[in-house]
This record gives C-alpha cells, sequence and structure tokens, in this order.
C-alpha cells in the first residue's frame, strides 16, 4: 500500500511542479513550452511509476539485457546533451531570470554549433533509454509520448526563436540541424 502512495505523491509533486511551468507557458503563450513540460511531466511520471511500482513487477516487463544495457549506456550522451545545453544557456545566454531557458543572447557555439536544440534530443534519447531499460507497455506507451512532446517543442521552439532572433537564427537553421547530431559533426 505504501507503495501506491508514495507513487502518487511523487507524481503529485512532478505535476504540481511542472503545473507551474505550464500556467505560465499557457499564460505568455508559448508552445514550445508547453510541449516540453507537458514532455517532463509525462517522463518524470513514467520514471516514477516504473522506479516505485513497476520494480516490484505489478506489470509485465520483457528483461532482455542487451536492450538494457543499450539503455544505460544511452544515458551517457542524454545527460551530456542536457547538461550541456544548459550549462551554455546559463551562461552565454545572459538570461534575465532564474529559468536558463529565457536567453537574451543569441547561441550557437558548442553544442548549440553541432545541434539547435540538444535539450530536447537529450530528454527525447532518455526516454528512449527508459523505454528500454523498463520494457514495459507502460514505458512504450509514455515514453513515446514524452518523446512526441520533445520533438514539438523542438519544432516549435524554431518558430519562436526566429521571432526572437530573426534573420539571424534563419541562417542559423539552414547551417545547423535540428536533432541530427551526426550531421552536425560533419559540417
Amino acid at each position: 500500500m505504501y507503495r501506491y502512495i508514495l507513487c502518487i505523491g511523487i507524481c503529485a509533486v512532478i505535476w504540481t511542479v511542472n503545473g507551474i511551468w505550464l500556467r505560465q507557458a499557457i499564460r505568455e503563450r508559448i508552445t514550445s513550452e508547453i510541449y516540453i513540460h507537458t514532455g517532463l511531466g509525462i517522463f518524470f511520471s513514467l520514471l516514477a511509476l516504473e522506479l516505485t511500482l513497476g520494480t516490484f513487477k505489478l506489470w509485465a516487463r520483457l528483461d532482455i539485457f542487451w536492450l538494457e544495457v543499450i539503455g544505460l549506456v544511452l544515458y551517457i550522451p542524454s545527460a551530456y546533451l542536457v547538461a550541456a545545453s544548459m550549462h551554455a544557456l546559463k551562461h552565454k545566454g545572459r538570461p534575465k531570470t532564474a529559468d536558463p531557458t529565457a536567453t537574451t543572447t543569441f547561441i550557437d557555439t558548442g553544442v548549440y554549433d553541432i545541434i539547435r536544440q540538444p535539450m530536447t534530443l537529450g530528454t527525447a534519447i532518455w526516454s528512449i533509454a527508459l523505454i528500454l531499460v523498463f520494457q514495459s507497455i507502460l514505458s512504450i506507451i509514455l515514453g513515446v509520448l514524452a518523446i512526441f512532446c520533445f520533438w514539438m517543442s523542438a519544432r516549435k521552439e524554431s518558430e519562436y526563436n526566429i521571432k526572437k532572433f530573426g534573420n539571424k537564427y534563419k541562417a542559423y537553421m539552414k547551417r545547423v540541424p535540428m536533432w541530427n547530431f551526426f550531421k552536425g559533426l560533419r559540417k
């Protein structure tokens, strides 16, 4: 019984905190932020459900070892992409608020010289990793929903950045791919 209460409590905290960001994004009509925070809510709910209830075999898991290993290995690039993008946004983007994503400066160096949306790519890869590690129907459904939200966020963020940075961002879009890391490395 305590597992259910713990899971409900964790999910309530996730959606309460995320709800604050969602409400702000809705108020400001920033579609990319609505998608990213919905995706993060789904992502962290998946993590909470699988770690609190799924580990007790409440639903079927495939437990294919090599898929779990691939999933665990995918944590490395996903963590790098998220951390590198947050670092760049915080230190080079000159945000005026505590939110490091509210940049005032256009960034096209570091990881942003390889891909335009490293944070959403990192969270999408992390969602794939969770699907591979947990291997349940629940993880597939919630993981795919989270990936879709992150992809939509990346697409809408490009529209938002065109309004924010103008032609400079359009030229950047032609030069740097949205999520194709390998194409970004080749250029």
